[in-house]
């Protein structure tokens, strides 16, 4: 019994202290781009794939947690770089925002390609999505919750196999808002990432404030999405603890 809790110690100290190993739990399983938009674009997942400011964006103090990137509706956007690129059948994008559309379809997390992923406000003004190779049964869909005008939220696209789920958290009342579009959904690469502009057709801009954006190449459940509205993410870096950017921020 000696040796054994003498073995499981030395294994937990060596997972621990050594800068060769990741520590992962809870929320930030399967993590490949995280933004918190902290005065900089530094992706924090790990992947080191930041994001640019385009003139009409700059960093403010006013965030849903510290920092933000404040886009104005007239060009402001991010550019991610061109490393980042997934290709999955399950992704959850998410982020924190406060702002408004200047047009119907303005986009607020977009991989604008042949097999486009869109994370914006619909023609109906609902948070909706385009997966399947841009299929209409995607961003045609009608039933997702409506998008929140001008106050914060998280808002969410989590899609699996055989459905695809809108997620509204609203900040003020804590209260979550989903809606379900069941159908088949195909793997897909998602790339050439922006943030606050779909550059399809043009002037397709948010205008207000983006916080937090996250991709994780897994499905999210309610419950997740609750969690990392009201309690933020926890990411692992190399040779450190676990850190909750929520707390620190």
């Amino acid at each position: 019994m000696t040796y054994r809790k003498t073995f499981m110690t030395v294994i937990i100290l060596t997972i621990i202290l050594s800068p060769s190993v990741v520590l992962t739990a809870g929320l930030s399983d399967n993590l490949v781009g995280y933004w918190p938009l902290d005065g900089n674009g530094k992706d924090e997942s790990g992947n080191g794939n930041d994001a640019t400011l385009e003139t009409g964006a700059k960093w403010v103090t006013n965030g849903w947690i510290n920092g933000a990137m404040e886009v104005d509706g007239n060009g402001g956007h991010a550019v991610v770089d061109a490393g980042f690129e997934l290709v999955t059948t399950e992704i959850t994008v998410a982020a924190r925002v406060n702002g408004w559309r200047t047009i119907p379809w303005s986009g607020v997390v977009v991989g604008r390609s042949d097999t486009t992923f869109w994370l914006g406000i619909a023609d109906n003004d609902t948070l909706t999505y385009v997966w399947n190779n841009n299929s209409g049964e995607t961003w045609g869909w009608k039933g997702a919750p409506a998008f929140p005008q001008d106050r914060w939220a998280l808002v969410a696209i989590a899609i699996a196999e055989d459905k695809a789920t809108s997620y509204v958290y609203d900040r003020d009342s804590g209260t979550l808002d989903s809606a379900d579009n069941e159908i088949p959904h195909v793997e897909q690469t998602v790339i050439n990432l922006k943030f606050g502009w779909d550059e399809c057709c043009g002037t397709r801009y948010f205008k207000g404030i983006i916080d937090d954006v996250m991709i994780f190449d897994r499905t999210l459940s309610a419950a997740e999405i609750t969690d990392l509205a009201a309690g933020g993410l926890s990411v692992e870096s190399r040779g450190k603890l676990t850190t909750t950017w929520a707390a620190l921020k």
